[in-house]
């Protein structure tokens, strides 16, 4: 297959949610198959692109709107029906190297890879598209509503409406809309029936997240992982520091919990005051302190696409104590890969048995199992290709039936 990527921000260094995904794919893919590249230049280093000149035929960066143009184009946006964020990234020069490329080079697939991206597929292109989605922006929106404050519900009720109009203008355009888990697709498609939706599971690279023998666990050692300016992180991180964490502690004084993510906003910074939590901020590797920690806990509560610091503590041999909402999209079977809780007392029981190592072996080699089975990089890469010589098998028998 010939495949053009058009995607948000180039895929390397792999810095956001979705930049991760797209480097493996194209890695995977380019084994087999001829892989063109477009996407907006990263800020920083835009040069440092590791191995993806030699995996991808051709390569090509736009400058990304300036602060003034982004501005500007949010203003404009704010009186029409889109997305801010869509406006913002809105650009004329991506929009016309598109066009030019699709106009001089035979594509079977093009894959477009983010929100934003939907804005720069041609009118005129008959061809297959998929749009990769991974977490639908609008059911996030959605149903993060009951975590806001009264006061900022309607700008977030708002910004649903604007999401679901907008996806929905688009989704029947393509001929897959990729989201990260099955359960997700069939909610998308209640709302978006006109959508021909699939699901690409995440993935882990079970190499770098992996246990060490080196590095001792801790008795007692509880961690916490993820972006700590997420509003769905820093509630579930309150919650459990309010309802959970004390009830360990009665029962384990030696309990200590590390808070380990990126920008922690000062409702997380204020946790330190507690001598028994400790809040780190950014770190290099948050594989130092899963292989450390005794549990990883993920008390988040919006149930939407994959949460991969499940994943990841999982491969680490680390055993998890989730929410239900936690486990969504990777639906580990609760007293055998992990354990599954939603009650505050259900939920430190749980936590508690494991820091007293009460099968604690078991859960540690059954969650990196299923990792191992069910999240790899390669797995994840493989159903995506599946999906794509899918649509190039239809195209070119309707072409014979023409």
């Amino acid at each position: 297959m010939r495949l053009l990527f058009v995607a948000f921000y180039v895929p390397y260094p792999p810095l956001t949610g979705n930049g991760l995904p797209g480097l493996h794919h194209i890695r995977h893919l380019a084994t087999r198959h001829t892989v063109d590249l477009i996407a907006f230049k990263r800020m920083n280093n835009p040069n440092e692109l590791a191995d993806l000149p030699r995996c991808c035929n051709s390569i090509e960066l736009i400058e990304p709107p300036p602060r003034w143009r982004a501005f500007t184009n949010v203003l404009i946006g704010a009186t029409q029906d889109a997305p801010l964020g869509v406006f913002r990234s809105r650009s004329a020069k991506m929009t016309s190297v598109v066009n030019w490329r699709l106009t001089t080079a035979a594509y079977d697939v093009v894959v477009y890879q983010g929100l934003q991206m939907a804005q720069h597929v041609p009118n005129w292109h008959q061809g297959a598209s998929v749009w990769i989605l991974e977490d639908p922006p609008a059911l996030t929106s959605q149903r993060m509503l009951p975590m806001c404050p009264w006061y900022v519900r309607p700008l977030f009720w708002s910004r649903a409406g604007r999401l679901k109009r907008y996806e929905g203008r688009y989704a029947g355009r393509f001929d897959r809309v990729i989201l990260v888990n099955e359960d997700d697709c069939k909610k998308y498609k209640s709302t978006h029936k006109e959508a021909k939706l699939d699901w690409v599971p995440v993935g882990i690279d079970i190499n770098a997240f992996s246990p060490s023998h080196e590095i001792p666990r801790q008795d007692a050692m509880i961690v916490i992982s993820g972006n700590m300016q997420r509003r769905p992180n820093v509630e579930g991180v309150r919650y459990f520091c309010r309802e959970v964490f004390p009830l360990i502690c009665a029962r384990v004084p030696s309990a200590t919990l590390w808070l380990v993510g990126a920008k922690p906003v000062r409702a997380i910074r204020e946790l330190n005051r507690d001598s028994r939590i400790k809040v780190t901020g950014f770190v290099p590797d948050v594989r130092h302190y899963l292989r450390q920690a005794t549990v990883s806990v993920c008390p988040v509560q919006l149930r939407i696409g994959t949460q991969t610091k499940v994943l990841e503590a999982l491969a680490c041999g680390t055993p998890v104590v989730t929410s239900s909402a936690g486990n969504h999209g990777i639906r580990g079977v609760s007293g055998e890969h992990l354990y599954v809780a939603d009650e505050p007392a259900e939920f430190a029981d749980r936590v508690v048995s494991l820091l007293r190592r009460e099968r604690w072996s078991e859960f540690s080699l059954n969650g990196r199992r299923l990792v191992e089975d069910n999240f790899t990089w390669e797995k994840s890469a493989v159903k995506l290709e599946q999906i794509l010589e899918q649509l190039v098998a239809t195209s070119r028998s309707e072409l014979v039936h023409q």
